[in-house]
């Protein structure tokens, strides 16, 4: 494997990981109030869009990384709606 794909990888993994505390805190809190919808949505479109230029690329780490940042916000974005909907009753 190449310098240039280990720092792919590397990247991709630290990248996608900057979710992973909030899911945690949000699914062991049940508290989401405090997190943007505006920011969930922004991720959603900002690596789809990275996803797009990685597949004319090829870039497989960086495909990869927005997938899981899509599925990790869509999830977010699912979680936040339940939760606030019942905090609201």
């Amino acid at each position: 494997m190449s310098a240039e794909e280990i720092s792919g990888w590397l990247a991709a993994i630290f990248t996608t990981s900057i979710f992973v505390p909030q899911l945690h805190k949000a699914f062991t809190t049940k508290k989401t109030r405090d997190i943007s919808m505006l920011m969930i949505v922004l991720a959603i479109m900002g690596n789809s869009a990275w996803f797009v230029q990685a597949s004319f690329t090829s870039n497989t780490p960086l495909m990869v990384c927005a997938v899981l940042i899509i599925i990790m916000s869509i999830i977010l974005i699912i979680f936040k709606y339940n939760n606030d909907k019942k905090q609201k009753e």
